[in-house]
């Protein structure tokens, strides 16, 4: 990818610090509803051991993370709506007004204005997803560990091939995606003015690029979910060994198992939408040496 002080990279700061306050209030809220998730698993846990054992004061933890995350993500859902929309709606402006005075085509600003609802929506979507994954990952093996360390040195390990496979496809996705997002930038201007015949040219790459970022992700995807098989197996073989394991402590090792592998599973897509934001965030800030080469 590009140098760490891109345009993308500067336009990510200039949308960080003038809304960093409702930002980061959608993210604290984000990170608490997360970490609610985390810990239902161990609450349900705890709770069906004592429903075995007729200890009903054990529910009580599982209902206080259902209350808290209920009241979280209702007010974060509202709140987070107005601030993104704003975001849009300043970025969009500004931009069209920027590249105006450079003397950028109208059509390729327009392709750009539908390109740049892609910025704001890695903010609202990409990034909460990171902290999710990361949230979950982190999360869901500090809790293998506790459980027994054996199944949580086994989760680490799988996470060699993963890194190593999701470190390719983060390659071939920003090239695929440089690929589609140059077509989509001129579409406007293609459907306007070409003949059918290029038209029809047009989409019919667009295809080819979308069909091909689809299989590459679809290759990553099968590599991680087969590493997961492997670790939920040997999960299952470790618990027929544990003597004296509960039935509360088995649901919960098996719900981290799948935290985890829901943390592992969405890897590709967000790498895949990573790559194209980042494509997409060169376009929005880009200056007009770029676009009229002396």
């Amino acid at each position: 990818m590009k140098k760490i002080n891109s345009p993308t990279v500067q336009l990510f700061r200039q949308i960080w610090f003038q809304n960093y306050k409702g930002i980061s209030i959608t993210y604290l809220l984000i990170i608490i509803e997360n970490i609610c998730n985390l810990l239902q698993a161990a609450a349900i846990g705890l709770a069906i051991d004592g429903l075995l054992k007729g200890n009903l004061s054990n529910f009580l933890p599982i209902f206080a993370l259902w209350i808290i995350h209920l009241s979280v993500g209702l007010y974060r859902h509202v709140y987070d709506t107005k601030i993104f929309g704003d975001i849009y709606s300043r970025m969009a402006f500004d931009m069209v007004e920027r590249q105006r005075a450079s003397g950028i085509e109208g059509n390729k600003i327009a392709g750009r204005v539908s390109l740049s609802r892609e910025i704001v929506f890695f903010f609202e979507t990409e990034l909460p997803a990171i902290a999710t994954a990361a949230i979950y990952f982190i999360g869901a093996i500090t809790m293998l560990f506790i459980y027994d360390p054996f199944i949580g040195f086994f989760g680490l390990f799988i996470m060699i091939p993963i890194v190593l496979i999701n470190r390719w496809f983060a390659r071939r996705a920003y090239r695929l995606n440089n690929g589609l997002n140059n077509r989509l930038e001129v579409q406007s201007d293609i459907i306007m003015h070409q003949p059918l015949s290029f038209v029809r040219r047009h989409f019919n790459r667009m295809q080819f690029w979308r069909i091909s970022i689809s299989n590459t992700e679809a290759i990553t995807w099968g590599i991680v979910d087969i590493m997961v098989i492997i670790l939920t197996v040997a999960t299952l073989l470790r618990l027929t060994h544990l003597y004296g394991i509960t039935v509360g402590t088995i649901y919960a090792i098996i719900s981290y198992i799948w935290m985890l592998k829901d943390a592992v599973n969405d890897i590709p897509v967000i790498v895949d939408n990573v790559s194209r934001v980042y494509d997409i965030g060169g376009r929005v800030a880009e200056k007009i040496e770029t676009d009229h080469p002396e």
